[in-house]
């Protein structure tokens, strides 16, 4: 199955150190899909949990991984989220530091 085209790059405030020796600077989010949605909706735990899990599921993160965010980063990616809600048309245009 393929996704959809569009994703967004965020550059996060704070890298976090990996267990492999290396730095996540930035994510990647992919635009979700309906069956995003109802796979959170069917999900365990509380709402914060399920987004997060969600978030991550999005961008090709653990769950784990997500928890190292900072939540000024976290913010940005459900910021990113919430654009993916917009129709396209009107979907802020990405910055030359995005892709």
């Amino acid at each position: 199955m393929s996704f959809p085209a569009e994703t967004r790059v965020i550059k996060l405030y704070s890298p976090v150190p990996l267990d492999n020796g290396g730095l996540m600077e930035q994510v990647t989010m992919r635009e979700p899909l309906v069956r995003d949605r109802i796979a959170h909706s069917k999900d365990r735990g509380n709402e914060e949990e399920k987004e997060a899990r969600m978030i991550a599921l999005l961008c090709n993160l653990s769950e784990q991984e997500i928890w190292l965010l900072t939540a000024a980063d976290y913010a940005q990616l459900t910021d990113t989220f919430n654009v993916f809600m917009l129709p396209p048309e009107k979907r802020p245009k990405t910055t030359s530091s995005e892709q």
